[in-house]
C-alpha cells in the first residue's frame, strides 16, 4: 500500500497564518461589512463599491416608535395658525401609524380655499397618495382612520390676491411634520 505523508507546519508559521487571517478579517470588516450592514465608512471604499446603499436606513422606523407609545394616554391636541399666501398654496403634514385615527377641523375667516386631504405611504418613492377629500370650502371637520403609516395633511390653495389664515385643530396619536 501507498503511505502518505502530510507535512506537519511549524509553530511559527501557524502563528503567521492566524496574523494574516486576523488582518484579513479586519480588512474586510472595515472595507465591506460595516458599510454594507451598519452603514459605516471609514475608508470610503464601501462608498465607491456601492456597499453602503446595502445599508438599513432606520434601525427603528418611525411607525414602530409611535406604535410603542400607541395607547389612550398619548393622544394629543393640538392648535394651529396658518397663513396661506396669496396666490401660492401649502401643504400641512402629520406623520401617523397604520389605522390611527385623527379628528380635525379647520376654517379661515370666511374666504373659500382650494383643499385636498391625502396621505403618502412612509418609504413610497412612486408618487402614490390616498385622497380622503378634495373640495372648495372655507371649513372643513371630521375624523379619518388613515389605512397606512406615513405622512397624511392637506394642501390648501389660496386662489386669491390678499394671503388668508385658517385655525386647524387636530387631535389623535401623530407626529407633527409641519408646513412644506
Amino acid at each position: 500500500m501507498n503511505k502518505i505523508e502530510h507535512p506537519i507546519q511549524s509553530v511559527s508559521s501557524l502563528i503567521k497564518a492566524a496574523l494574516l487571517a486576523t488582518v484579513l478579517a479586519v480588512i474586510i470588516l472595515i472595507t465591506a461589512v460595516l458599510p454594507a450592514e451598519y452603514g459605516i465608512d471609514p475608508t470610503g471604499v464601501g462608498k465607491s463599491l456601492g456597499l453602503i446603499a446595502l445599508a438599513p436606513r432606520e434601525k427603528l422606523s418611525k411607525e414602530s416608535e409611535l406604535l410603542a407609545c400607541n395607547d389612550e394616554g398619548s393622544a394629543k391636541e393640538d392648535s394651529v395658525n396658518i397663513i396661506i399666501p396669496a396666490q401660492s398654496g401649502l401643504e400641512y403634514k402629520l406623520y401617523m401609524a397604520r389605522k390611527a385615527v385623527l379628528e380635525y377641523s379647520w376654517s379661515t375667516d370666511g374666504v373659500a380655499l382650494y383643499f385636498d386631504f391625502h396621505g403618502e405611504p412612509q418609504g413610497d418613492t412612486t408618487g402614490y397618495f390616498k385622497r380622503y377629500k378634495e373640495a372648495t370650502s372655507s371649513t372643513d371637520q371630521g375624523s379619518q382612520t388613515v389605512p397606512f403609516a406615513g405622512s397624511h395633511g392637506w394642501y390648501w390653495k389660496n386662489e386669491t390676491t390678499s394671503p388668508i389664515t385658517l385655525v386647524l385643530k387636530t387631535k389623535g396619536v401623530y407626529k407633527v411634520i409641519g408646513l412644506r
